[in-house]
Formats: structure tokens, sequence, C-alpha cells
């Protein structure tokens, strides 16, 4: 007994002992666990008094307006064009499909509704994966903390850094709840090629809206952010399908598709939509547009401020006019010669090899065709006397000679109609690159037909106006607005000719003249100063003198004489001051010149004095801007329209009723072919440099102008009605196309009276040889009897 109780006492010391050892190593640990907290509480203290000084307020977030597209829609409310630096569109988290947000949190953030703004777990992991691979592989930022780098910080990778993200994210979970911070996530973050949030980045890779996308789709953009340069679809498909794949792999994982979703999601081909480019489909417009916005916003409101601009623009006419510019220059440009090949190519090579050259120089992807009627680069590859074989980028084609006969060595003095080439040869050789234009495939062979095509180096510039309400509908400003942004129809100062004596008759009628008034057409001379031996002798476009003139006969036929004899019956100052009541601000020269135009002006300006008489002597100054309003759709701007009564109505309706002569008798007799009231006036100045048509229906008001920059001659009877009326005539018959024909409205401060031909006074009513004239009721001609006015209406 004693023994056992001998060999018990050591084994219960034993025990006792061991306790003793394990409570001091529990106490040690609790120890060394709870100077490790107070340490981390206190390095973790430490780091954030030492590094979240200066950093921004989160809270600021809750007005969270990021930069936005700006848009501008048209007369009807189509969008036509936009304005961004960053392109982003805003969608609410409610509209963005579940399995987008589920693939962007798959590879970027599995545990994002678990962790309170940075995760431990996936930082270790990251050192791991980093540790192993001996350099810097892997992340362990959350959503919440890439969105506070994105919003508030740099990307200098630095500790200081990654601590303030750190630092932020934990505010921003601390204020705004989960599915805040993944709207404000998936809206900002950067997708490449300029897009911005998952909607703009829906459209740039796949042109359609995010609601649209697929789950390939959706894995393809959310794969992005980690490195745009490098996934992009449209730099590196195959590297793009691999990282797409791993975002499928993960959402699979994750329990977010199931498997036969993914093995279908990976089967998919990338179908690209194409990267769009800032869009504008009125370029010279929405430039006018622009600088207006500019100067009543700023440029960072206008870029980054997600206006909604709604302008006048009518999109039908903008087309139309746009066409009519284009197709009638290039018609215009071959009146003034051949300028030659724009390069040349060492046409002995293989063809196929030519061919790709061609394709690369037309931007054309492998197995593209050119449609029919496209303007292409192309080579001359033989020429015979009857045709030339034109090597395309496609195939092969032809031109014959007839198509091509106008391609003559440019010579302004010549008129292209006097002045073409007797043979292929004499314009084209093999090597010689060219534009043309591609037709259809000939029946007889596998050819198509092309046709010689040049850029014109004439410029012109259109703008349509609604008279009624001060509205500019269509405008363009030159040929091509990526070669050039010079808006001619607004910026370029051009001397008018002849389309400015409408407003030395408008100034006349005002002092009391009438369409019967006759003046004198001679010879005269004038010096061009008192002490000088320089004269001046205007002469007629005829170069002819026609004796005893009414005003109307003189502004239907464009007379010189008279206009200025009558410009210096009502003195300059009288003139010049009605130009400016009409609208004209640019300089004007104190002389009689400015009778035939000489003093410059825009297209702009003067299709704005002649709106007003259209518009019955009311000017109202041309809008371009309806309203308005900010992202929140607020109205923040409504155009106010400046509405001056410059001329009376009668005066208005007699300029008008003159300038129907010009179209029914004169020099603007081509547009007769309308078939529906006109007015309007033609210009051509000197050497034929430049070349206008102001014209006008009771539905609209357009003017044209044709010319070069270099204030160079058009070429020989290169005139208004020559140039610019094709123009102004193709444009209005697609504009009115369905608008049914009006008459101008009748002023009730008009007469029509008889008087007689030859003198433009008053004959009786039974005079065969008499014709009814207009005249303001209060500037009657002297003898005028009742009988002799009429009392209903007429028209000439």
């Amino acid at each position: 007994m004693s023994k056992i109780l001998k060999d018990q006492r050591p084994l219960t010391a034993r025990k006792k002992k061991k306790k003793s050892l394990l409570k001091i190593f529990f106490l040690a640990c609790f120890g060394f666990f709870l100077f490790a907290v107070i340490t981390g509480f206190a390095g973790a203290v430490f780091v954030y008094h030492q590094y979240s000084d200066n950093l921004p307020d989160v809270r600021t977030l809750r007005d969270y307006h990021p930069s936005t597209i700006t848009w501008v829609y048209s007369d009807m409310d189509d969008l036509m064009a936009e304005f961004y630096i960053e392109k982003r569109i805003m969608v609410p988290l409610n509209e963005i499909p579940v399995h987008l947000k589920q693939a962007a949190l798959a590879v970027e953030d599995s545990n994002f509704y678990h962790h309170f703004g940075i995760d431990p777990k996936a930082i270790f992991r990251a050192f791991l994966t980093n540790l192993q691979a001996g350099h810097v592989v892997e992340g362990g930022s959350t959503i919440t903390q890439q969105l506070s780098k994105t919003l508030f910080l740099s990307r200098a990778k630095t500790l200081e850094r990654k601590l303030r993200e750190a630092i932020l994210a934990i505010r921003m979970e601390l204020i705004f709840t989960k599915d805040e911070i993944l709207e404000m996530y998936l809206n900002q973050i950067y997708y490449g090629h300029g897009s911005y949030g998952v909607e703009a980045a829906a459209r740039t890779y796949f042109g359609k809206h995010v609601q649209e996308l697929s789950i390939n789709e959706s894995a393809m953009i959310t794969s992005l952010p980690k490195a745009p340069n490098n996934y992009s679809p449209y730099r590196n498909l195959a590297k793009a399908r691999k990282r797409r794949n791993h975002v499928i792999h993960r959402m699979a994982h994750l329990g977010f598709i199931t498997k036969s979703e993914a093995e279908k999601a990976l089967k998919a081909e990338i179908q690209l939509g194409g990267i769009t480019n800032m869009l504008n489909k009125a370029p010279y417009f929405v430039e006018h547009v622009r600088q207006f916005l500019v100067e009543q916003f700023g440029s960072n409101k206008l870029y980054r401020g997600g206006l909604k601009v709604f302008t006048t623009l009518n999109m039908d006419f903008q087309k139309a006019a746009q066409n009519s510019v284009i197709e009638n220059l290039r018609i215009a440009d071959k009146r003034y010669g051949y300028r030659g090949p724009i390069g040349y190519l060492d046409f002995y090579q293989d063809d196929s090899g030519l061919r790709q050259t061609l394709r690369e120089l037309n931007k054309f992807k492998e197995g593209e065709e050119p449609a029919e009627g496209s303007i292409v680069k192309a080579l001359v590859k033989e020429v015979s006397d009857e045709d030339i074989l034109i090597l395309l980028s496609d195939g092969e084609g032809i031109i014959e000679f007839k198509d091509m006969d106008w391609a003559r060595k440019p010579d302004i003095s010549l008129d292209g109609k006097w002045a073409k080439i007797k043979k292929p040869a004499d314009a084209l050789t093999p090597g010689d690159l060219v534009y043309v234009k591609t037709g259809s495939f000939r029946e007889e062979d596998v050819r198509r037909s092309v046709y010689l095509e040049q850029t014109p180096e004439v410029e012109a510039g259109l703008i349509c106006i609604d008279h009624k309400t001060g509205h500019i509908k269509a405008m363009v400003g030159g040929f091509d607005f990526s070669k050039s942004q010079f808006n001619r129809s607004v910026q370029a100062i051009r001397q008018p000719g002849s389309a400015f004596k409408p407003i030395i008759y408008t100034a006349a009628i005002r002092e009391g003249y009438s369409p019967a008034s006759i003046i004198i057409d001679s010879p005269i001379i004038f010096k061009e100063k008192d002490d000088s031996f320089e004269k001046w002798k205007p002469v007629n476009f005829e170069e002819k003198f026609y004796g005893p003139t009414s005003l109307r006969t003189a502004l239907t036929h464009s007379r010189n004489i008279v206009t200025v004899k009558l410009l210096q019956n009502i003195g300059v100052k009288q003139a010049v001051q009605t130009a400016r009541d009409l609208g004209i601000t640019s300089h004007l020269e104190d002389n009689l010149s400015i009778a035939l135009g000489s003093s410059g002006t825009t297209l702009y300006e003067l299709t704005s004095v002649y709106a007003t008489f259209a518009n019955m002597g009311q000017r109202i100054e041309p809008i371009s801007v309806r309203y308005i309003k900010n992202r929140e759709d607020e109205e923040v701007y409504t155009s106010t329209p400046k509405v001056t009564q410059s001329i009376s109505s009668g005066v208005a309706y007699i300029i008008t009723n003159l300038l129907q002569s010009v179209v029914q008798n004169g020099t603007g007799k081509a547009v007769k072919i309308l078939n529906r009231p006109v007015a309007g006036k033609t210009g051509t100045t000197n050497n034929y440099v430049d070349a206008w048509f102001l014209g006008y229906t009771p539905e609209l008001v357009t003017g044209v102008w044709v010319g070069k920059d270099k204030d160079e001659p058009l070429g020989a009877n290169e005139t208004g009605s020559r140039a610019a009326i094709p123009i102004w005539l193709r444009f209005m018959q697609r504009a009115l196309k369905n608008a049914p024909v009006k008459n101008f409205p009748i002023s009730d401060e008009i007469v029509y009276t008889k008087i007689n031909r030859e003198t433009g006074n008053p004959a009786s009513s039974d005079d065969e040889e008499g014709k009814f004239e207009i005249f303001l009721s209060d500037h009657l001609p002297e003898s005028i009897t009742t009988s002799s006015i009429l009392t209903e209406d007429n028209t000439f």
C-alpha cells in the first residue's frame, strides 16, 4: 500500500507541474496575443493618423456626378451628336443585367458583399501568390478599394497610396450601401477605347445597350478593367478570349451560372460591334453649336456636364444639304479640269500584292468590297483608245472614254464644255493611283463600271432657315469637315456680288422708288477721289447699255449701271443703314461700289437678310438651339427669339415680288423647274471668284455660296446660275418634296396699278400697251385714278 502511494505522489506532482506549464503557456500566448492586438491597434491608429490627413471627404459622393456625355438632338429630338472627354453613360444598378454584376464580382471581388472595404483573405492570398512568383502578379484590392483609388487617388504603386486607399475604402463602406458602391464602380471604371462605365463599354464593343448583353459578352466586358489595352478584343482577340473564358470559369465555380450556361458561353464567338467615333451627323452645324455652348456654359460643363442640347436642325434637310453640296461640287469641279493622279504604284508587280496595297490605302478589311457608288482609290493598269482597265481592291473595273472626256488639263480661261480631251491617254497612264466611283458590274464581263473622280478643290456653303421662326434647319460649311473645319457658311467673309443688290433696292423702295421707276442705263465714270486721276467705270455683265430701264427690269437682269446710279441717288449712308437694319454686321465700304457687292459679308448674314424679305419685313435673328437641359433634366437655357420689324411688310413684299421676276425671267430662271413660287437672286463677282444664289419659297430660305478658299477664279462662265443654283435647287427639291404648294402672303400696304411700259407713268385703263405694277399704297405715282388700281390679288 505504501509502495502504491509512494508511486502516486510523483505522478500527481508531474500532473500539477504539467498543468502549471500549460497555464504559463496559455498566459504567454494570451499576453502575446494581447500585445499583438494592442500593438496592432496602436499601429493601426498610428497608420490611420499618419496617412488619413488631407484625404478627401467620401461623403461628397452623395452628390456623385462623374463626367458624362453631352447629347445633341435634332428638331425632332433625334440624337445627332455628342461631346465628351470620358465616354460615359450613367445607368442605375437595377438596369444592369445580373450576370454582368456577377461577372464583375467573380473576377474582381467575389467576397464583396461580406467584407468591410478591405479583404484580409484576398490580401494574404495575393501575398502568397506574389511571393511564389517572385514579383507582383496579383493584387488584393476590393471593388471598394479600386473605386476609391479611381475617384480620389493617383495610380502610383506605393505603400502610402495603398494605405490611403484602404482608409478611404473603409470610410466608404461606413457611409454607402454595397449596392451604391457597386453602382458607382460599374459606372466609373475605364473599359478601354475611351469608354467609361458598362453602358459605354457595351456600345463600344458590341454596339448595344448594357441590358442586351449576353453572359459571354458581359464576361468579355468585365474582363477588361485589369488591363484594357492588353485584353481589348480589337487589339488581341486570342488574349481577350482567354481572359473572357477565365471570367466564365470563375462565374461557374462560384455558382453564379450553371455548367451548361458556362459551356455555351465558352463556345460563343466574340461578335464585335465596331468602335464608333464620337457621334456627329452634321459636323459644321454641331461645331457652330459647340462654340455657342462653350460661350454659354464653358468647356468643362460642355464636355463633362451631361447636358442635353435640343437644336433646330432637321436631319432630313441636313442629309439633303450635305448630299447636294457633295454631289454638285464633284460635278462642278470636273468643269475645271483634271489635276492629275494622287500618286503612283509599281503596276508590274503581282496583282494580289497590288490589291493588298489598295485594301490598305482604302482601309478595307480582308474580303470587304466597296459598295456601289463608293469613292475609292484604284490603280490604272492599262490604257487604250476606247477605255481604261482599272485595278480595284476586290477585282477590276473599266472606265469608258465617254465617262472621262472631262479630264482636260486645268485652265481657268477655258470653259470645260469646249476643252475636252481627245483620248484616254491624254489624262491617264499605267501606274497612276486615282480616285474612282464604283458602279455596277457590266453585263459583258465580271468587271465593274467605274468613273474617274477627284477631290474637289472648290468649296461651298449652304444654310437653310425657317424664316417664320428663325430656326436654322440645315448648315453645310464645306466639302469635307474632316479635312477642313472652317465653316464657310458662317465664317467666310466673301464678296456677295449682285446678291447684295436687293438691299440697295430695299433702301430705294423705302425712299419712295417703285418697281416702275425709270433710270437710264448709260455709261458713267466716277473718280475714285476728288483729287485723283483714277477712275471707276462700272459695266453690265453683258457689256451693253440698255437705255431707260425700270427697277424691275434692272433687278431681274442684274443691271449693274442702274444699280450704281440708284445708289448714287439715294445715298450710300442710307443704303448702309438699310443693310444694318436687315442684319448685315460686316464692314461695308463707304462708296458706290457696294452696289455691286464689293464689301465682304457672310452667307449666314446674307441668308438672314433674305429671310427678312420672306417674313414680311420682320427680322428674327437665326437660332440654332431651342433649349438645353442638365443631367437632372432641368431646363437651364431656353432660346428667346430677337424679333424686330426691320422694314415694312409692303417694302418686303415688293422686294419678294421683284425677286420672283428674277426667277421667272432673269438670272435665276433655272429654278423655275421647282414648280412653286420662288424668289431669289444670283451673285457673281469679278473673274468668277464667288458664285451665289439666295432664294426662298413661302416655307424656307436657303443661301448657297461656291468658291475657292484662296480667292482664286473658279473658271470661265462659273456664275451663280451655273455653280450655285444646282446645289440650291437639288436641296430644295428634296426638302420640299412632300410640301404643298403655297403662295407668298400679300401685304395690305401694297396696290397694283396700270402703268406705261416705257415711262413708268400711270396709264389709262384702256391702254393696251400698259401693264400692272406694284406700289406702296402711300407712295403711289402721280395722276393715278381710282379706275387704274386693282382691287383683287394679282401675281406676275
